[in-house]
């Protein structure tokens, strides 16, 4: 760009070099300065550095009232937790490495309400329109990053966004992640593409979110291994790759294809006096939303099951090829009124209220092929909700406030189902810090994979299960001068629905049930950073205590925690040098069934816990960020591996390298 210009000036300057001559002194004079003030223009342009500060980004969460527009975060915070499963405060269960079937350690229930299709055991790796990033760029903006840890695992990343008008934003995602693992087909091969664009009036009373995302999510079944005592003493060790599994052709294959728009309009009054992060802040609000889903979920093997992992094939006792799709149409309606003083520069005593209308259709089909193509089994259902929204926000001061929602299904297939929440938040002083109060209720119809499914290993079609219900209270204290979280929770659910292995037969057959009556469970969570010099430590704890543990399977205690030495050096490398330790307690794990991927209460047993030491080192250079990373260090002192899923073993110690890189121009 820089070498553009210069040429520019040259040109300019011979164009007018000639007639100089033809001109008397006072013209020449006036022409140089004019020449100068060019050139300095033009430099002054060229000689702008563009860099994080030019961007700045926002998400359909922070548009629900305002557009609320943040900064890039650039800091090296948790980079080395890259993957999804590994998150400290959000830990998993999963089948070996990243891109199988997984679950949450902790007890997280969904606030889903109405239809479900109940496959959820690959969201961890899927793009959904409440994830892509919109963004307000002066300069193109890219972001590129990539882990590698040579052919186990590797992840690449590839953001690009650029403004083709000054209120007009387009973007593009691409996500490719592949975990081959250390067994056998424990592979997840992960795809994810993304479109999108954010479009603003000159005027910013109108706002448009579209984005078009494509996932695919591919999941090699292993059926985990057929020799279970490889972390035994006595083992005959072989390589990790030698070893016997009990499946050798089994896949799940998800597909989630998502078409998303949101408009919205400022109808009204603009307070422009009231400045909440640069944003515009309406006093009448017009929301409309409409979404088109076309998933699918796949299973498929061509082999014996020696092993019986799988109950034996009803159509065919080696081929199989299962596919349930769901489409679904969403249009949502909202309306929201501010009422707030006029002529303040704060926001307190301010009444939001908004109300809305959303209709979904849904249509849903399985259908299970034999080996020629021909069917051995289809159906296909559909049906329509009718919801109705609402919320009512009340802001006291900048201090104080309160908030209610309201999810209601009023007419449809899943008429009853609702979810009411309130929330409160509380800043006693910036020394001392704030409190964040929360209660909810939720009636949710079962998933359709509890009431119905036809494949050629399980066959089921329940019509006698209730709604579950979850009542939750929640108290949070937050104090950010001293790092410090603590937090409560209580959950009382009713009718709670899970997979457990039907014991009258010996046939590894699952199926679904649903607890008589209610479980409680209370859970405590406490993290705090401490700094002692250049040194930083990290904890989070968490505690969890349930009357039912033979149903709600999670350990009493789980623990992460992160020691590093925090220094510049060089003057310009700014690094992190330390070590992670995550642990819980042992409890009896669940197992998995490869033909649902549904995580079941199978074996009783308890297997061994032990403390996994990762050590890493992180720094960042200018526009780049990066990471070396050691996983599981300690293997071989008195820890050979470990299982968190019954008999799927982790992965074995592993060195992993990360980059990330940012241009702004």
């Amino acid at each position: 760009m820089r070498t553009v210009f210069r040429i520019c000036l040259v040109i300019l300057f011979l164009s007018g070099y000639q007639s100089a001559f033809a001109q008397d002194l006072k013209t020449s004079i006036n022409d140089k300065t004019e020449a100068d003030s060019i050139r300095k223009k033009l430099d002054s342009k060229d000689s702008i550095v563009y860099t994080a500060k030019f961007i700045r980004f926002t998400k359909l969460a922070l548009s629900k009232d305002s557009i609320v527009l943040l900064p890039l975060d650039t800091s090296t915070t948790n980079i080395q937790n890259y993957s999804p499963l590994l998150q400290p405060m959000h830990p998993t269960i999963n089948n070996g490495n990243m891109g199988l079937a997984a679950r949450p350690l902790l007890y997280e229930p969904s606030k889903r309400i109405g239809f479900d299709i109940g496959f959820h055991s690959l969201d961890y790796y899927a793009l959904t329109p409440e994830d892509i990033i919109y963004y307000q760029a002066r300069a193109p903006y890219t972001s590129l990053y990539l882990v590698s840890a040579g052919q186990k695992e590797q992840l690449f990343k590839l953001i690009h966004s650029q403004n083709i008008k000054k209120n007009w934003n387009v973007g593009v995602n691409f996500n490719r992640g592949d975990s081959r693992g250390f067994y056998r087909r424990q592979r997840g091969d992960n795809l994810n593409v993304a479109l999108f664009s954010w479009y603003q009036s000159p005027n910013k009373r109108y706002n448009m979110w579209a984005s078009a995302i494509f996932n695919t999510m591919r999941a090699y079944e292993n059926g985990s291994n057929k020799d279970t005592t490889i972390f035994e003493p006595g083992y005959d060790k072989i390589p990790r790759d030698a070893e016997e599994v009990n499946l050798s052709t089994a896949r799940n294959l998800y597909r989630k294809n998502t078409l998303f728009l949101r408009q919205t309009y400022y109808v009204g009054r603009i307070d422009t006096s009231v400045n909440v992060n640069n944003s515009v802040v309406p006093t009448n609000k017009v929301t409309y939303n409409l979404e088109y889903n076309n998933d699918s979920y796949d299973f498929f093997k061509d082999e014996d099951d020696d092993s019986s992992v799988l109950p034996p094939g009803i159509a065919d006792a080696i081929y199989t090829n299962d596919s349930t799709h769901v489409q679904h149409i969403k249009n949502e309606f909202i309306y929201s009124f501010f009422l707030r003083p006029k002529n303040s520069t704060v926001i307190k005593n301010e009444l939001k209220i908004d109300a809305g209308i959303r209709h979904d259709y849904f249509k849903h089909q399985f259908l299970g092929l034999k080996r020629d193509g021909s069917a051995y089994e289809r159906s296909q259902f559909a049906f329509q909700n009718i919801t109705i929204l609402g919320n009512a926000g009340y802001r006291f001061s900048n201090n104080i406030d309160f908030n209610l929602d309201l999810q209601q299904i009023l007419q449809g297939e899943n008429a009853g189902d609702y979810l009411y929440e309130a929330k409160s938040k509380i800043l006693l002083s910036k020394t001392v810090g704030r409190i964040e109060l929360g209660a909810y209720v939720q009636n949710q119809s079962p998933s359709q994979l509890y009431n119905y499914y036809h494949g050629n290993h399980y066959r089921w079609d329940n019509t006698g299960f209730k709604n579950t219900k979850v009542a939750n209270l929640s108290f949070k204290f937050i104090n950010d001068k001293y790092d410090f979280t603590a937090g409560a929770n209580y959950f009382l659910t009713s009718n709670h629905l899970y997979f457990a292995l039907n014991n009258s037969n010996a046939t590894n057959a699952i199926l679904p049930r649903q607890v008589d009556g209610d479980i409680s469970l209370v859970r405590l969570d406490v993290s705090k950073k401490w700094r002692f010099g250049k040194f930083v430590l990290e904890n989070y704890v968490a505690y969890q205590k349930t009357d039912r543990n033979e149903i709600l399977r999670t350990p009493e205690f789980y623990t992460y925690n992160s020691f590093y030495l925090n220094n510049t050096f060089f003057k310009v490398l700014k690094a992190n040098i330390g070590f992670d330790v995550r642990y819980n307690t042992a409890y009896s794990n669940y197992s998995y069934s490869p033909a649902t991927a549904q995580f079941y209460i199978g074996s009783n047993e308890m297997l061994e816990s032990t403390p996994i030491v990762d050590v890493f080192l992180k720094a960042n250079l200018k526009r780049a960020n990066l990471f070396i990373k050691y996983d599981f260090v300690n293997q071989g002192l008195l820890v050979p591996g470990y299982y968190v899923v019954n008999r799927y073993p982790m992965q074995d110690a592993l060195l992993k390298f990360g980059v990330s890189w940012n241009f702004y121009d």
